[in-house]
Order: C-alpha cells, then sequence, then structure tokens
C-alpha cells in the first residue's frame, strides 16, 4: 500500500525478474533468489497482474487462459481440446463460468480480470501479485473479486494485494506493507 511513487510497481517488477534489484535476497519455498528473470520467475510460481492485464483481445476465454502454459510446456501444436481443459479447470476453480469461447475483448473488466487469474493460476502460482485490481470495477464486482483472492488464500497462494483502497486491503490481508 502506498502514495504513487512509493515503489510499489518498481517492488513488483524486481520480485518478477522485470529488474534486477541493487542487493538483498528473494527467497521462495525455502530457496534463494539471487538474480531472477521473468521466465524463472515463473517457473518459481511467481505471477503478476498488472492493471493493465496483458491479455489478447482478439483470442478467447480458453487462449487467453491456457497460452502461457501451454507455451511453457513447450507445445509446439495447438490442441484445442487440451486448451478447453486447462481453461475449464481454471475457471473452476475459481468458481466462475465463462464462455470458453468468447473473445476477451466481448467481456466486462470484471470477467477480463478473472481471465488473468485464470492464465496466472494455469502457470501453477505460489505467489500471485495483483496491481490494483479493482481500479475499474464496480462495487459488486469488487465484492466478487474479494472473494476469489480470499479462496485462492483459503487454499494456500500467496497474494500479494496492490491498492490505494486500504478498505480492500484490510479485507484480504494477512499484513500490510
Amino acid at each position: 500500500a502506498g502514495e504513487n511513487g512509493s515503489g510499489k510497481s518498481t517492488l513488483v517488477k524486481i520480485l518478477s525478474g522485470v529488474y534486477q534489484p541493487d542487493g538483498g535476497e528473494l527467497t521462495i519455498g525455502g530457496e534463494v533468489k539471487t538474480r531472477m528473470n521473468p521466465v524463472s520467475a515463473s517457473a518459481a510460481g511467481v505471477q503478476v497482474i498488472y492493471q493493465d492485464l496483458s491479455l489478447f483481445n482478439h483470442l478467447s476465454v480458453a487462449e487467453n487462459i491456457a497460452i502461457n502454459r501451454m507455451q511453457h510446456n513447450g507445445s509446439k501444436f495447438v490442441s484445442r481440446k487440451e486448451m478447453r481443459r486447462i481453461a475449464r479447470e481454471q475457471l473452476e476453480r475459481v468458481g466462475i463460468d465463462l464462455d470458453l469461447d468468447a473473445t476477451v475483448a466481448s467481456l466486462s473488466v470484471a470477467n477480463r480480470q478473472i481471465v488473468a487469474i485464470c492464465r496466472a493460476l494455469s502457470m501453477e502460482a505460489r505467489i500471485l501479485f495483483m496491481d490494483e485490481p479493482t481500479t475499474a470495477l464496480t462495487t459488486r464486482e469488487v465484492e466478487r473479486l474479494l472473494a476469489i483472492v480470499l479462496e485462492l488464500q483459503a487454499a494456500g497462494l500467496s497474494v500479494v494485494f496492490i491498492s490505494h483502497k486500504l478498505d480492500e486491503v484490510f479485507k484480504v490481508s494477512d499484513s500490510v506493507t
């Protein structure tokens, strides 16, 4: 939590391997990580959902959820059946039913956020960073998102929830930095 310019996004970029730290160390699952890049951070279970969500608007829900996982697994061919299985599995995990064939561009901002969460989960996330995830959501959508975050935490996922909205932070946080 903090004002603009306090270093929240910079910290996320260091922990996700986009930037290299000047010092210190990161420990994930008891293993010290001195230098990471985005690929090694992802392999360690670090996933980030940025404010812009980084989704492919012209692709389907299933494609957006499964694309990183299929690429990470070294898939040389696209298996629509496997893509749909991955997407369905992750949507069930968060208790949401979306049309797997709908394009992301046709979804509400809240459902795009769900797709981004499911894509991160498909990569076996251990630590999920959510950077200002509620900025463009309605009150009802925020409540649904916070409920999903709490369910993921209860299932053992570590969530770093970055926000200016302290009421939301206090609803989902064990600690605040």
